[in-house]
């Protein structure tokens, strides 16, 4: 007892960042447990479908569910997020964290999946305090931790856990810890064990978003350019052998599941490209910029979900750019902040040009919202920045007179505090809270609707899958050719029904104009929730 009490007096700063990470664990834990634990419901098909495959791996050891319909309706009967192989209903995404979490709730029942993100989420804040404190200093380094639990783009997205992002960046962050991080040294001679973990981890995160691994593993080849002379052959071989083995499960479940090992959702059906060099250029380039490169579109998204979302942080980042640009001309600045500098600039006009190119809305209301992809796509840019923004902060406590120096301190973290409250659970279209009220009325929608239809109908959906998948088959969307060919197929077989916005007068004499045959089938409202309506697809003949 007595050891502990002098370690606490001896290290308040990383005492004091014990109790924040565990503070938040449970903040982070809040959300699920109020909503998803409770109605089995989710606001994101993403999410639903995760917990969907997660679910099934538990109950029977398999990621794909078979939809005899499938081979009859061209594997229409899915929702968003999933996709139809020979079919069986498969994941739509990357595999890495269905299996990683499918396998410890095996270990501990399913109920530790609402807490697993929170957990690897401040598990992550303490490699990130090593790597950080290894570069710059330990001021920097519980700065930046802080800034790190309370930043809206990780705090939002570590409550809403069963997206992939959050678990990606936390195993990369513990990658880098067990490479660069915990050593005192300045160079990266490091024991077998720490190439193993550190190969292990940086495996593992790409095998959770495997679209990463261009700027992965540019940032990991610049570093060992830097690096090169204090790494043995034998460590590096080790370290790729580590990050191989983290993608032999992954390899055997997609040759299960999508019938070859490289295979993924993302590549299903694509065969190699002909046309000689030309073509495989074209394919290169569109690997490594899928979205081509839209410099008007970098610079309004940078502007909108860089600066103008998370301009308490970008304000101070840009200073401390500034400063250390000025100790680089002369010549001050320290060796491993340049590097840091290097990396980290090198990552972020990646993601910025990768991601920035693309130009969209996720949310019916066409408005930038934390909830938008961007800000999980843009996390790592966001972790990156946070040293900027506390040396930063430093130098305005530094500032004040000595005997106010905790007083403002304490209110600047406040200030971080309150500002990331109220993005995080006040964002107008995607906040938590506001999302907290639209899961529970999803779940008192479904449990409305299983009123009124049978359990073995087949509801037509526009974005209404999270609501009644996986308890009804789902079709989306309705206003497709696909689904107007299909529909009297349907509902010869089975009761069928559209839930969805109300439809006009107008939109039912468009439905009818060639579209669906009023001989055949009769559209009945059934009943209405407010911005959206419940109809049967009634077969006539």
């Amino acid at each position: 007892m007595y050891s502990i009490t002098k370690w606490i007096k001896g290290n308040r700063a990383e005492t004091a960042l014990i109790f924040f990470a565990v503070i938040f664990f449970f903040i982070y834990s809040w959300f699920y447990l109020g909503t998803a634990a409770a109605t089995a419901k989710f606001n994101s098909p993403d999410e639903a479908a995760n917990y969907f495959f997660i679910k099934n791996y538990v109950v029977s050891g398999t990621l794909k569910v078979f939809e005899p319909l499938n081979l009859t309706t061209g594997g229409m009967i899915h929702p968003r997020s999933i996709a139809v192989v020979g079919g069986y209903l498969v994941p739509g995404s990357f595999l890495g964290l269905i299996l990683i979490y499918g396998w410890l709730a095996k270990i501990f029942t399913l109920g530790v999946v609402w807490w697993l993100t929170p957990f690897f989420a401040s598990a992550a804040v303490f490699c990130f305090y090593g790597i950080v404190k290894n570069i710059f200093d330990r001021r920097v380094a519980l700065w930046s931790s802080f800034l790190f639990l309370v930043h809206p783009a990780f705090w939002y997205y570590a409550s809403r856990g069963l997206f992939p992002n959050i678990l990606f960046v936390s195993l990369i962050l513990a990658g880098f810890y067990f490479l660069v991080g915990h050593k005192k040294s300045k160079t990266l001679v490091l024991n077998y064990l720490d190439y193993i973990l550190a190969g292990l981890f940086f495996g593992l995160a790409l095998t959770v978003r495997l679209s990463e691994i261009i700027w992965v593993g540019a940032a990991l080849f610049i570093l060992f350019l830097i690096y090169r002379k204090n790494v043995k052959w034998s460590e590096l071989i080790i370290f790729i052998l580590s990050a191989g083995i983290a993608f032999i499960p992954i390899f055997i479940y997609n040759r299960t599941i999508y019938g070859e090992p490289l295979t993924t959702a993302y590549n299903l059906g694509e065969g190699s490209p002909a046309g000689g060099g030309a073509a495989w250029l074209v394919s290169a380039a569109k690997f490594i910029f899928p979205f081509g490169l839209e410099i008007k579109n970098v610079l309004k998204n940078f502007s909108t979900y860089f600066v103008g979302m998370f301009w308490w942080f970008a304000i101070p980042a840009a200073f401390s750019v500034a400063v250390f640009i000025k100790r680089l001309i002369a010549g001050k600045l320290d060796k491993k902040i340049k590097i840091y500098l290097l990396v980290g600039g090198f990552v972020s006009l990646f993601l910025f040009l990768y991601y920035g190119s693309w130009f969209f809305y996720d949310n019916p209301a066409k408005e930038a919202s934390i909830g938008t992809s961007y800000v999980r796509y843009w996390l790592p840019i966001y972790i990156l920045s946070l040293p900027l923004v506390a040396f930063t902060l430093i130098k305005l406590v530094d500032f004040i007179r000595p005997l106010k120096q905790k007083l403002f301190a304490a209110v600047l973290c406040l200030i971080f505090i309150l500002f990331g409250v109220k993005l995080t659970f006040f964002d107008k279209n995607d906040g938590l809270a506001y999302v907290y009220k639209n899961v529970h009325d999803y779940a008192a929608i479904a449990k409305s609707v299983d009123l009124f239809i049978p359990s073995e109908a087949v509801i037509i959906v526009d974005r209404a899958d999270k609501i009644f998948f996986p308890e009804h088959r789902v079709v989306s969307p309705l206003r497709d050719d696909s689904t107007y060919a299909l529909i009297p197929e349907l509902a010869k077989i089975l009761p069928l029904y559209y839930y969805g916005l109300p439809l006009t007068e107008k939109e039912m004499d468009y439905l009818y104009d060639g579209r669906i045959n009023k001989e055949e089938i009769k559209i009945i409202e059934i009943k209405n929730f407010g911005a959206e309506s419940l109809y049967q697809l009634k077969y006539l003949k």
